[in-house]
């Protein structure tokens, strides 16, 4: 069994030629994603080498943010879930990832390395820009694909690393680590908020082991809890999948509504989301129908009220809770913050609350 490396110096020809069953001569790593992935650090390693060498690969390795890595990622077990999807899924999965060549994961020191393909031949749309209309759909059908196949699906209850959102570990992290931010976020990125949205923001810790509960009502579903512009690629030629889809590390049992009220909320403009956003449900619900499933169109739009209102946690969290590495970390955090608070205040979402 190849190491892990702890540390990108330790990717080197040997190593590589262990795990991709490859004779590599030379490499070279540059550091990619920076600003882009939050939990994670990604290098593109350039290969030389014999027949079947790769030109390039993608190394997925721990964040080099501690506090965020012993607070949240290890804790939460999110780098154990994304190994473990690779692993026991990977391909086969409805809504693919990147290829990958080797995945290992260490139970005890939460050391990680992921070798996936390198997706940088294919499309990939920024966020802090907003998503098309068409992508949109792009990405509705694809998730209702994932969503439809893991549906009540037997294989579901088997993935014992695969937990339902509203249970510790998973459910302590995150309530435990918004509170934490919260005043870091109003410093960073939050004092221009209205009064109506700083007072949700501070009763919410209250309410969310009850949103929490909401999410995980049957029937449940594989949410990929992280669906968002940044990480999506989509396809180039005609044999490319129609979209591929990175960072499966907070993925959990629960409601499908969860991506659809993320993804629409945060990777999308307000003023394009309010101009598509009833379509793209009623698609939703249609592609769903198609796999001979029934998402009553009244149930769908309360729950998307519900993620809406829950995924305001992903702007106080990054801009809370991590370093920020750059300008552009910075603008994806306000840009997640300002589509989660025009679609709450434009959803009624801050009514939410239990009865």
């Amino acid at each position: 069994m190849p190491t892990i490396p702890v540390d990108p110096r330790c990717i080197t020809p040997d190593w590589l030629s262990e795990v991709l069953e490859a004779d590599v001569r030379a490499c070279k790593l540059e550091q990619i994603g920076i600003g882009v992935g939050l939990l994670g650090r990604l290098y593109r390693v350039h290969l030389e080498g014999g027949p079947g060498t790769p030109a390039t690969v993608v190394v997925k390795l721990p964040t080099a943010d501690m506090s965020a890595r012993t607070a949240i990622c290890e804790p939460g077990n999110f780098y154990l879930r994304e190994i473990r999807f690779y692993q026991e899924i990977g391909l086969a999965n409805p809504l693919p990832p990147a290829r990958p060549y080797f995945a290992a994961f260490d139970e005890v020191t939460h050391d990680f390395v992921l070798v996936l393909e390198d997706l940088g031949r294919l499309r990939n749309a920024d966020q802090t820009v907003g998503c098309s209309v068409a992508d949109a759909e792009t990405l509705i059908d694809a998730i209702a694909g994932h969503h439809a196949y893991w549906w009540d699906n037997d294989r579901l209850a088997s993935l014992t690393w695969l937990t339902p959102m509203n249970v510790p570990p998973l459910s302590d992290v995150i309530i435990t680590n918004f509170k934490a931010a919260w005043p870091v976020f109003l410093e960073r990125i939050g004092s221009d908020m209205s009064p109506a949205m700083r007072d949700f923001g501070e009763r919410f810790p209250s309410a969310m082991q009850w949103f929490l509960d909401e999410f995980v009502r049957p029937p449940a579903t594989y949410v990929h809890g992280d669906l968002r512009l940044d990480q999506l690629f989509f396809p180039i030629g005609p044999d490319d999948p129609p979209l591929t889809a990175l960072d499966w590390q907070i993925g959990a049992k629960g409601r499908g509504a969860y991506d659809i009220g993320y993804f629409l909320s945060q990777s999308l403009t307000a003023e394009t989301r309010r101009r598509c956003e009833s379509e793209l449900l009623e698609r939703y619900t249609e592609r769903l129908a198609e796999h001979g499933i029934v998402y009553p169109r009244e149930q769908l739009r309360h729950d998307y009220r519900l993620a809406i209102a829950w995924c305001f946690a992903y702007p106080v969290l990054g801009a809370g809770s991590l370093d920020i590495a750059n300008d552009r970390q910075l603008e994806l955090l306000r840009t997640m913050l300002s589509g989660a608070t025009a679609a709450i205040e434009d959803h009624d979402a801050l009514s939410l609350r239990p009865d």
